[in-house]
């Protein structure tokens, strides 16, 4: 995952799954949590490929996880 940080805030750019990489378009919706002393930022995210994922970062190691694919429905 390429995240571009800029003025205190994170934005997701792109990310590699399944041996395809993923350009992001646009984020839909975004939040925090934490886990312990860890902040978590959540994304969800639409891709060149009109795919939508939920990913997040996790501040203690600063690392980036998919947690979710949406299905399209078809």
């Amino acid at each position: 995952m390429v995240g571009h940080f800029r003025g205190g805030s994170v934005r997701p750019c792109r990310f590699r799954w399944g041996g395809r990489v993923y350009r992001i378009v646009s984020v839909s919706s975004s939040w925090e949590s934490r886990r312990g002393a860890s902040r978590l930022y959540h994304f969800v995210v639409r891709t060149h490929t009109d795919d939508v994922f939920e990913v997040h970062l996790d501040t203690s190691g600063m690392c980036w996880q998919l947690d979710y694919e949406y299905d399209d429905g078809a």
